[in-house]
């Protein structure tokens, strides 16, 4: 049913286990503005890896088996907070990005940040507060 509906915002709170079959979900969420994922055991995120016309995506205290190596031309605001399993980050394709929050995560940076690192030169706003080892290699070339 979800896929007639016109949303301009969408969250999904607490569910204990998201399965493949769950993924269609994504798919009839593809022209929603802001996705909010919340406290959700999410795996890999395979399905993640589209290019939905998302601008804003909250992924925040879930359950995942590697950080979500995302490729969202549209996306300008990427919160990632307090999450569990995604001990390294993976560089990502965002080319629109400006705000990106990954603090209390417990990841590792072998060599950051720049652009190349984000997928993206807009870069106005980082936030790595309270993570594991973060080496600074590249000075934040190439970013605002």
């Amino acid at each position: 049913g979800l896929c007639n509906l016109t949303n301009g915002a969408f969250r999904i709170a607490y569910l204990n286990e998201f399965s493949r079959n769950d993924t269609d979900l994504f798919n009839c969420l593809a022209n929603v503005s802001v996705i909010s994922l919340l406290s959700i055991s999410l795996g890999s995120l395979q399905a993640l890896l589209k290019d939905f016309r998302w601008q804003h995506l909250e992924m925040i205290n879930c359950d995942f088996d590697k950080f979500p190596a995302l490729k969202l031309r549209s996306l300008k605001k990427f919160v990632f907070t307090d999450n569990k399993g995604a001990s390294s980050f993976t560089k990502t394709e965002l080319p629109s990005l400006q705000y990106l929050d990954l603090k209390r995560n417990h990841l590792s940076f072998k060599s950051c940040c720049s652009h190349t690192d984000f997928g993206t030169t807009n870069l106005k706003h980082l936030d790595l507060s309270f993570n594991d080892v973060i080496t600074l290699g590249s000075n934040f070339m190439g970013l605002e």
